[in-house]
């Protein structure tokens, strides 16, 4: 019998398991959360939003302690992650709550690295694709974006009162930070991108 530890880091035959239904879930709830937040019930949405948040954490958790990563579960897991957050910021520009322009540079950075990694791919055959430390504190910083703007979406007289609402000074900077986060990480993968294929 093989023993756990010889097993392959991603198990193939297993595509149904606890940690890949969390992601399954988490992909069907995005989706109820975009309507949640066009039809006004910001609270709602933000606690959908909080689900989403903990089954991501808990299916990685439950990955790695029941020895359920599979290749599907590695593959869904990002695209529910982003697919999650590109709603959000789609869905708070479309009811006038996060700036337009935030949310095209969120997608625009998205679909610039999407695209660069299926070239590099393509272009010189390998996967060493690794996310750098400014694009994990800019996944951080867009996480905490929405949060503040669906908590101002969901309780608008509490903000109103502490003086964080719709174009207030902590929303403009939050949005600021996001902006110079989102550009730099997207100028950072571009100056990775051109090194890598400058020294192949």
């Amino acid at each position: 019998m093989v023993p756990p530890s010889a097993r392959p880091r991603f198990d193939a035959a297993r595509l149904i398991n606890i940690a890949n239904g969390l992601t399954a879930a988490r992909l069907l709830l995005v989706p109820y959360f975009a309507y949640l937040l066009i039809s006004g019930r910001g609270k709602a949405a933000l606690a959908v939003f909080a689900v989403c948040g903990a089954t991501d954490a808990l299916d990685g958790v439950l990955a790695r302690w029941l020895r359920q990563r599979t290749l599907a579960g590695a593959l869904l897991d990002p695209i529910a992650d982003k697919l999650l957050m590109a709603t959000a910021f789609i869905v708070l520009s479309y009811v006038h709550i996060v700036p337009l322009r935030l949310t095209i540079m969120v997608i625009s950075r998205d679909i610039f690295i999407l695209v660069g990694s299926l070239l590099y791919l393509l272009l010189l055959d390998s996967s060493d694709i690794q996310p750098t430390g400014l694009s994990k504190a800019n996944t951080a910083v867009q996480v905490l974006t929405v949060i503040y703007f669906l908590a101002v979406a969901a309780f608008p007289a509490e903000a109103m009162a502490l003086g964080t609402g719709k174009g207030s000074l902590p929303g403009r900077a939050v949005t600021l930070v996001c902006a110079v986060t989102t550009v730099a990480s997207g100028l950072q993968y571009l100056y990775i991108g051109i090194r890598k294929l400058s020294d192949a």
